[in-house]
């Protein structure tokens, strides 16, 4: 096979705003006499590409499939413009073996692998290896600065995937199906820092930047899909399938300049973990004496005086021996302010597995069948539950945990009682010391596992018999239910919003039941 496709897409853009109404009730453009803005411009984006693909059969048993695609975009100069990409895959079907014939317990039985690769040019602009200049104005005075700088070695973003996999029919009731991937994108575009001499490409801040293909990520691990009939007869059929994903995500390649690790809100990219890897400071807990939360102090960046005169931390940062954040408690200390808090890693948004499970009853043509998704292993930051649970001086909504929280120490309690930390504590409600109470860190991270009960369904299939009166092949009537219940690690949490550990102020999955006729005809 061989064909050849081309995309063309060309935005013409034009705003204009006046005010001063001539005539009322006429909302015409030449109806105003004031241009409070008027602005314009034009993109244009193409890509063409040609592909090949090649299949081969040998004897009901060995197939091969070669493809070839030749990829070009307007978003890249003209020596790297095109690129190639291709896969190939192959299958080898071994229960047809003239030595599998006796082994009658194997149905069927096959072998495949393949390698293939995509292309991908969305990681850049329309423009993105052109030196561009935006364009202002000030006091009508027209102006242009530089707002990219030329990056004419940019070239497509590669997708690579390997895959072997081994599946077959057991029995005559059990399917399986197990298989090995890795996925991987290599030449990810960063921005790369250059000296400010080349030109700044930012209006807030001293820099200049220059696009480049340096990062590498990866996806790999194992996915094994399987059903049995765990009983069956004339009357009678139980069915159970499950598929699990198990996988991990690692940053394989970052820019010489990154190599120390990229700051991304509550994520640290650094090379060797996962693209989610949270990056917090470490909460430790509440001081039951002052009700204020403790935070791992950052001994890296900063140092104490002792009273002795020596020096705890780094000497050569900054001293913060006065600082009144600090408690020191049975020799160790602490802070009550996160900036001078220990930024640590607390592990990865992405689950370790992922997938479902189903369980089907049929008895003559009546069926249920109940579809279960799961997923271990990860974490979420719960920025809604941290809103809920920070007070301020006006009224708002608040969580009911905000009930538990610290109202006085303990009878007993002392400087140096051993269980003066509150590991599982909930600071004091103050307004003054919220901020620092209720700081972003560890403690708002929360295990993201869940079970879903995803699909109720009750099924029942009209008598032959009947259904021939009617005239059409076949009628069913179903009932089922939709995310009817879902179970967290905390109540009202939903881990499904995004697979990157954040939640917001989203409804939860609406529980949705409904009934239906399906009439064959």
């Amino acid at each position: 096979m061989y064909s050849h496709e081309n995309y063309s897409n060309n935005y013409d853009y034009e705003y204009a705003f006046k005010t001063t109404e001539t005539f009322a009730g006429k909302p015409n453009l030449s109806n105003f006499t004031d241009i409070t803005s008027l602005t314009g411009y034009e993109t244009d984006y193409r890509t063409e590409s040609y592909l090949g693909r090649i299949r081969y059969n040998y004897a009901e048993k060995y197939n091969l499939e070669v493809s070839f695609r030749r990829d070009g975009s307007s978003r890249f100069s003209k020596q790297n413009r095109w690129d190639n990409f291709g896969s190939i895959g192959a299958n080898w079907i071994i229960s047809e073996e003239d030595f599998m014939q006796s082994v009658t317990w194997i149905n069927s039985l096959k072998f495949r692998a393949n390698y293939g690769q995509v292309g991908n040019d969305a990681g850049t602009g329309y423009y993105g290896y052109m030196g561009l200049y935006a364009g202002s104005q000030n006091a009508n005075i027209g102006a242009y600065y530089l707002s990219q700088n030329e990056a004419l070695d940019l070239k497509w973003e590669t997708g690579e995937a390997y895959g072997i996999a081994l599946e077959g029919r057991l029995f005559n009731r059990w399917n399986i199906s197990l298989e090995y991937f890795d996925k991987r994108n290599k030449d990810l575009l960063f921005d790369v820092y250059l000296p400010l001499s080349a030109g700044t490409t930012s209006t807030t801040s001293a820099q200049a930047t220059i696009a480049k293909n340096l990062g590498t990520i990866s996806n790999k691990g194992f996915e094994i899909n399987t059903d049995i009939d765990i009983y069956r007869d004339k009357k009678w059929k139980v069915n159970f399938a499950t598929n699990a994903t198990f996988v991990k995500n690692k940053i394989v390649k970052l820019p010489e300049q990154n190599k120390d690790g990229i700051i991304s809100g509550n994520y640290k990219i650094v090379e060797g973990k996962s693209r989610y890897e949270f990056f917090l400071p470490t909460y430790v807990g509440v001081d039951q004496l002052t009700g204020n939360s403790l935070y791992t102090l950052n001994l890296e960046d900063y140092f104490i005086t002792l009273p002795d005169g020596s020096k705890l931390g780094n000497a050569e940062g900054t001293d913060i021996s006065d600082n009144e954040s600090l408690t020191s408690i049975n020799g160790t200390y602490y802070t009550n302010n996160t900036t001078y808090a220990l930024k640590e890693f607390h592990g990865s948004a992405l689950p370790k597995v992922y997938g479902s499970f189903t369980g089907t009853v049929s008895y003559k043509s009546l069926t249920f069948s109940a579809l279960f998704t799961y997923s271990l292993g990860g974490k979420t930051y719960d920025g809604v539950y941290r809103s809920l649970m920070t007070t301020g001086t006006s009224p708002g909504n608040f969580h009911s945990d905000i009930m538990n929280a610290w109202k006085a120490a303990p009878e007993g309690m002392s400087e140096n009682s051993a269980d003066r930390i509150w590991i599982d504590g909930i600071p004091q409600i103050n307004s003054t010391m919220s901020a620092n109470n209720n700081s972003a860190s560890s403690r708002w991270l929360v295990s993201s596992d869940y079970l879903v009960v995803k699909n109720l369904t009750l099924s029942y299939r009209l008598p032959a018999s009947f259904v021939k009166r009617l005239d059409p092949q076949g009628i069913s009537v179903s009932a089922n239910c939709e995310n009817l219940w879902t179970f967290t690690a905390r109540q009202g949490m939903n881990p499904q919003q995004s697979f990157g550990g954040s939640q917001y102020n989203y409804l939860v999955t609406p529980r949705v039941f409904s009934v239906g006729i399906n009439i064959k005809l």
